[in-house]
């Protein structure tokens, strides 16, 4: 078996969903650009204005070889996904021809190895390198007849709990029925069979709490609920802030300062009781220095982004052996998103939960046959060859751009 193909198509799907991106909703104007220059606050508002895509992008990978198999991947590219598939179309495309697919470690040490003398081990360099890697999985698996799961060595568990992820917090001056319809909508994801829900905080310390509490109150301690603040608070605000959500029974602080910042992660992780989350790891390098500085209890890599399945195993293994979780972070993406990190979370032992976003996807469960499903808040990993999912291309690239 050898590859004879590998294409990579950028997507842009207009959402479903009238409310938009979340992430966008919840961080893309945390204050106007214009009031950077006259802030006392650290970071200053400027540096926390992320920029997100009005349409959900990402890059679909398309691996053909000569025995008539595709493989699917996806590199989940939030921005710019143009790029990303450049960096496959001029760069990785001449290591992966001619290869057989099945050398799926040679060859992801073969791609990463070409730019690293470069200084490219994040970014779209080694989201590339995950789109092209669950592709290479995906034939590994029909090669061998058998699911991804059972290449990494067999299911640890039929299922993995998901949460909801979807939900924003609001700033302070928000009306008070604004507030009671965050606290209707996570109700209803509960009688959807969710036990928990992530919400998007950082408009604010006063403004989360008071979102936080809402959905708290009226849903009681059985009903879980995560927090991600995506870097936007200072170490003294995301201190305060986590200590009253240890209070309330937060499951876990996401990124509360930015990612780089590793001696603050030590700092809250020693101090804090909620434990202390990171999803923008991207390879088990940057994970070795985050346990040694005892920064981090929860690993969320995005199999998606932090160099596949491949990456995702390693920075899941490594972390076992330090008795720390792996939670699959899952970014709005494809139904191949979904299904990699299904087949990675019921593989990985130390796997406890995993993300699923609650919005309306225009190239999410429908466009494949047999999609990793969400059942009473658990989800399955499909049970065919490779990915399993009977994936639409047709569908999946009427998105392509």
């Amino acid at each position: 078996m050898k590859i004879v193909k590998v294409e990579a198509f950028p997507i842009q799907a207009e959402p479903i969903d009238s409310r938009g991106y979340w992430g966008s909703r919840a961080w893309g104007s945390v204050r106007a650009a214009g009031q950077a220059e006259l802030s006392t606050e650290y970071p200053v508002p400027l540096r926390r204005r992320f920029v997100y895509s009005k349409t959900i992008d990402t890059v679909i990978v398309r691996i053909e070889t000569d025995s008539g198999h595709v493989g699917w991947g996806e590199a989940k590219a939030p921005v710019a996904p143009q790029a990303t598939a450049k960096i496959i179309d001029l760069l990785l495309k001449d290591i992966l021809i001619g290869a057989d697919p099945r050398d799926v470690l040679v060859l992801w040490e073969r791609m990463y190895a070409g730019m690293r003398v470069r200084g490219h081990r994040a970014g779209f360099y080694i989201e590339a390198i995950a789109g092209v890697d669950i592709a290479l999985w995906d034939l590994a698996g029909q090669a061998a007849n058998a699911p991804i799961s059972t290449l990494l060595g067999g299911k640890m568990r039929e299922s993995v709990r998901v949460y909801a992820s979807g939900i924003p917090s609001l700033p302070i001056e928000a009306p008070d029925e604004a507030v009671t319809g965050l606290v209707d909508e996570a109700r209803g994801l509960r009688k959807d069979g969710y036990t928990g829900v992530k919400m998007a905080i950082g408009r604010g310390v006063r403004g989360d709490l008071r979102t936080i509490r809402a959905i708290r109150d009226a849903l009681g301690d059985d009903f879980t609920i995560y927090a991600d603040a995506a870097g936007v608070y200072s170490r003294a605000d995301a201190m305060l802030i986590g200590e009253a959500m240890q209070e309330l029974g937060v499951g876990f602080f996401e990124m509360p300062i930015p990612p780089e910042d590793v001696e603050g992660y030590a700092e809250l992780a020693q101090r804090l009781s909620i434990p202390i989350a990171l999803d923008s790891i991207m390879t088990r390098h940057e994970t070795v220095e985050l346990i040694r500085n005892r920064a981090i209890d929860i690993v969320q890599p995005d199999v998606c982004r932090a160099g596949g399945i491949t990456e995702c195993r390693r920075i899941a293994e490594l972390a076992d052996c330090f008795g720390l979780a792996f939670q699959p972070h899952v970014s709005i993406g494809s139904a191949v998103h979904v299904a990699a990190s299904a087949h990675l979370a019921v593989a990985m032992p130390n796997s406890i939960v995993c993300e699923y976003w609650i919005g309306k996807n225009p190239i999410g469960a429908s466009i494949a046959a047999t999609p990793a499903e969400v059942k009473d808040g658990y989800l399955f990993a499909p049970a065919g060859a490779g990915l399993g999912i009977g994936l639409d291309a047709k569908a999946l690239l009427r998105h392509a751009v």
